[in-house]
């Protein structure tokens, strides 16, 4: 029973620990898209003034925006990219391998209580059904073990 009850500690930590690094790792991802939303944005902007300057003077101040805008868009997409390529950690496989040893030996410990109901239940059937043949080799060894008592200490007499 001790080690099922470490199986289910083991295996709730390590599910914990799961779900705090999945929850991190869609944090971060969320952080850096939204960084990457934001800077599209501002480029976004950026490439609309740079529109709109490169149509009146022909080329001045347009072109210093359009290269702005132009760049921060590359960056946004930079921070997609590098946002999509997050991983889990090996910590993770090494957790992943501690729940799945922890739910094995759940599992085990089930099948061994289970078998033990089962054993307990087809005595308790045959005790139900048949109640003298459940005593019988009880009291054949009672009967047997008082009976050798009683002779030793006839005999010691």
């Amino acid at each position: 029973m001790e080690r099922f009850m470490r199986s289910l500690r083991i295996f709730w930590r390590s599910e914990r620990l799961l779900a705090e690094h999945q929850l991190r790792l869609g944090t971060q991802r969320v952080q850096f898209n939204a960084v990457a939303a934001l800077v599209a944005v501002f480029g976004l902007v950026m490439l609309s003034i740079a529109a709109f300057f490169a149509l009146v003077p022909y080329w001045g101040h347009a072109l210093a925006a359009l290269t702005v805008g132009g760049a921060e868009l590359v960056l946004a997409a930079a921070l997609v990219a590098y946002a999509r390529s997050l991983q889990p950690t090996t910590a993770v496989e090494m957790i992943k391998e501690v729940r799945n040893v922890a739910l094995s030996d759940i599992e085990e410990g089930i099948a061994l209580a289970e078998a033990e109901l089962v054993a307990l239940k087809d005595d308790a059937r045959g005790f139900i059904r048949n109640p003298i043949d459940a005593l019988v080799p009880g009291a054949i060894t009672q009967l047997l073990s008082g009976a050798a008592k009683e002779f030793k200490s006839r005999k010691e007499s």
